[in-house]
């Protein structure tokens, strides 16, 4: 961590040294050290349009540097995109055959390879979610969310033996304020705070059950993404989940129905106490009146208890409506497009903040420090910076190298050459005659 002690040490030595580490020591505010990084995300909420504008120190550079680093950034932006357009086609051409949308038709061949694909598909799916800045959760997360009570007011139970697969990733930890009214008071809208994930993709396969609808298919792969759900209600968005309903709902079907069946008994009892002094046949048109009042005393229990889960799930269904962002290959793409752009940033800040602070080179310990400082200042989030992807990307690039255990920016000019012989020399064929390797 640097510390202004520091700073004055290197001022008296050094002149030159000494405005890098005030440029380094400006750039970072220095976070807690207490703080405690294990809930920190390493998602970087910031938009490509914003991304030059955030960083730090920028509007001090002149506008011949703001000109050189945009074209910079530009060409690595296009150099990245073209990375993941070749992994996107990897894995949609995996998932075609898995896929419920699927339009096209495959041979016994390719069909044949189910399980293979299948693997392939998640083992693919979960290294971008990774590069996305996902987390996988796990069964204990689940089964938690499960047993505490859901904040859309139902409690629902899953079972597991529907499937063959199952995988749940999230991304974006954030308490959110939502509205809610209460018959106890009176209706009044009042406002509540919820912990939900921003983000939410399940993947899964089926096996076959009898619980299963025949909408549902065991031959392919099932992949949705979510917006904003709750931690107590991210199993609901599993297919086969059932309801479990409150005990005032089940007072509400079972009180009535058994007042009902009382009521009807004593009038059964005290017509058979009279049918053995009065046979007549009006009596025996009675007694089968009360027969069939009981029975529809039952009938009403039933209808009222598929009427009350009928409720629920179209409040769960009206709830999760708004929630869907996208499905299957839609997700495969949507997850992609967040992997891409989540390293561009990575390695944007990276760069700029070794041109812009690192004359003297930065050790991988202060340029995360001060990438996590000044992220913290533009987004009010305590982000993780994944400098050590963000480094060895940039390194295969050659747009950053290492010398004594300090990382320095190549020259911006050397950089756009390396980019674009590396750009040129993408399709083997535009290779120059005897070119090998990239221009010194």
């Amino acid at each position: 961590m640097i510390t202004s002690g520091q700073t004055d040490e290197s001022s008296s030595s050094n002149p030159s040294e000494s405005k890098s580490t005030s440029e380094k020591s400006v750039a970072l505010d220095v976070l807690d050290s207490e703080s405690s990084s294990d809930n920190r995300e390493q998602f970087i909420p910031i938009g490509r349009a914003e991304l030059f504008d955030s960083l730090p120190g920028i509007t001090n550079c002149t506008e011949k540097d703001q000109n050189r680093l945009r074209e910079l950034f530009r060409v690595l932006d296009a150099f990245v995109h073209h990375q993941y357009h070749e992994q996107y086609t990897g894995i949609q051409k995996l998932y075609q055959p898995l896929d419920p949308d699927s339009e096209f038709s495959f041979n016994s061949e390719t069909l044949n390879l189910f399980d293979e694909n299948a693997n392939q598909v998640f083992s693919r799916l979960e290294y971008l979610l990774e590069k996305a800045n996902y987390q996988k959760l796990s069964q204990d997360d689940l089964e938690l969310a499960i047993e505490n009570a859901s904040v859309l007011g139902f409690r629902l139970k899953v079972n597991f033996e529907l499937f063959e697969d199952l995988h749940i990733y999230a991304r974006g930890n954030r308490v959110e304020k939502w509205k809610k009214r209460t018959w106890w008071k009176l209706f009044k809208e009042e406002e509540f705070e919820v912990d939900v994930y921003q983000r939410l993709v399940i993947a899964f396969r089926l096996r076959d059950h009898k619980l299963l609808s025949d909408d549902h298919q065991t031959d392919v792969l099932y992949v949705k993404s979510f917006k904003s759900i709750p931690h107590s209600d991210m199993h609901a968005l599993l297919p086969g989940t059932q309801v479990r309903m409150s005990l005032l709902d089940q007072g509400k079907i079972i009180l009535p129905a058994l007042s009902g069946l009382a009521v009807s008994l004593v009038k059964l009892f005290r017509f058979v106490m009279l049918m053995t002094v009065f046979a007549t046949l009006f009596r025996l048109f009675t007694f089968v009146g009360l027969i069939v009042g009981v029975g529809l005393y039952i009938a009403k229990g039933i209808f009222s208890y598929i009427q009350t889960k009928d409720k629920y799930l179209l409040n769960l269904t009206r709830h999760l409506y708004f929630q869907n962002l996208d499905n299957n290959s839609g997700v495969l793409l949507r997850v992609l497009s967040e992997a891409e752009s989540q390293d561009l940033r990575e390695m944007v800040y990276a760069y700029y903040i070794l041109w812009r602070f690192g004359k003297q080179g930065l050790t991988e310990h202060e340029l995360d420090e001060i990438a996590e400082s000044n992220l913290q200042r533009t987004t009010e989030l305590e982000i993780d910076f994944e400098v050590n992807d963000a480094l060895i990307k940039l390194e295969s690039l050659q747009l950053v190298e290492c010398r004594d255990e300090k990382w320095f920016a190549v020259e911006i000019e050397k950089c756009l050459k390396n980019l674009d012989f590396r750009w040129d020399s993408v399709f083997s064929y535009n290779w120059p005659p005897g070119e090998a390797g990239l221009s010194s």
